[in-house]
């Protein structure tokens, strides 16, 4: 996955912040939350969605909510209608049904610094591991964990092959399933797979 596929959220703008762009923009919903986005290269628009977040320190993540990017201002106060590329931008976002719970717990920031707590958005239909770069096995993993946790909520132990190709990616399922099989977590019976307890 490419720097153009993810966009990184350093943290939550701290209530200072907020008072200063809320001089420009004072209608903001209860669902959403002003972040602070790192430089940037996603080239995302507003009106654009993000269906996965990732914790960088812990590699956790979560796909049950839907994040739309409403506003974007630069380090000047500037708006645009995307993200510029090479910026670091604070970002009014919408979050649906809710504010995740891990996008609440980011440090409330100042300015731009980087944290331990950093995460990532982006979309799932997006990332193509099979060209990922080193680095991004944050990415594998919680793709791996997204079979797994999908798996699991429907409450049985064996699926098709086709049940665990639906959760992923159109262009990445087999390098996911083939490492859940190296891992033992998924087991081939004849053309039934199953899930270890």
């Amino acid at each position: 996955m490419s720097n153009q596929d993810k966009l990184h959220i350093l943290g939550k703008a701290s209530p200072v912040v907020i008072k200063k762009l809320q001089k420009h923009d004072n209608a903001v919903k209860e669902n959403a939350i002003w972040l602070f986005a790192g430089y940037s290269f996603s080239g995302n628009k507003i009106g654009d969605s993000f269906d996965i977040f990732i914790r960088e320190s812990d590699q956790s993540w979560n796909h049950d909510y839907k994040i739309k990017l409403q506003t974007v201002y630069d380090e000047f106060g500037r708006t645009y209608a995307s993200i510029p590329d090479g910026y670091k931008t604070i970002c009014l976002f919408e979050c649906n049904p809710s504010i995740p719970p891990m996008i609440k717990k980011l440090p409330s920031l100042k300015t731009w610094e980087v944290t331990n707590n950093s995460i990532f958005l982006c979309n799932h239909a997006d990332i193509d591991l099979l060209h990922a770069s080193s680095n991004d096995s944050v990415l594998f993993t919680a793709f791996s964990k997204m079979v797994v946790s999908s798996l699991r909520k429907k409450n049985k132990r064996t699926f098709s092959m086709q049940d665990v190709k639906g959760i992923l990616p159109e262009n990445t399922p087999q390098l996911i399933i083939d490492n859940l099989f190296l891992s033992g977590t998924l087991k081939k019976n004849k053309d039934k797979l199953i899930l270890s307890e």
